[in-house]
């Protein structure tokens, strides 16, 4: 039974769950990352938005029942790109990006296959990869068919 079902059996809808989740990684400091969950018969496809985070400041873990994700990292602005050699004064106009640490948990509506799971970062955007368990199949057990005899009627 995965974390979600378990929730579910509390009386707990599933976007609730979500949310709480989200509500309780929340820490000073710390940005949350906007994710999208894809989920097919075969798999499930994180996409998170890390535009600014090196692959190496990124760590992803799985937890409880492999149903539960921690997206952990740091986007650095990229300044040094734009003036390499010294520091130019100046102040800004606007700021909207989210830069520093950032910390997001992730419920699953399934449980995943840790040894097939995969992360990449492409075009600034995280994509993990995780397939789904496959069901257990159940032992199938042959119950041996006997026949009655009827009890013979006093006439």
């Amino acid at each position: 039974m995965s974390f979600l079902q378990r929730l579910k059996g509390r009386g707990v809808k599933s976007g609730d769950a979500l949310q709480s989740a989200a509500e309780e990684t929340a820490v000073d400091k710390v940005a949350q990352l906007d994710v999208d969950v894809f989920q097919s018969d075969r798999l499930i496809v994180v996409y998170a938005q890390s535009a600014g985070a090196d692959m190496n400041d990124v760590h992803v873990s799985i937890e409880g029942d492999a149903d539960i994700i921690l997206i952990e990292g740091r986007r650095v602005r990229p300044e040094y790109l734009v003036f390499p050699k010294k520091k130019v004064q100046g102040a800004f106009v606007a700021e909207e990006c989210i830069w520093g640490d950032f910390y997001r948990r992730i419920i699953l509506p399934e449980s995943v296959d840790i040894e097939k799971a995969e992360a990449k970062i492409k075009n600034g955007v995280l994509i993990l990869t995780l397939p789904l368990l496959k069901p257990e199949e159940k032992e199938r057990v042959r119950l041996r068919v006997t026949q009655e005899k009827r009890a013979s009627r006093p006439v």
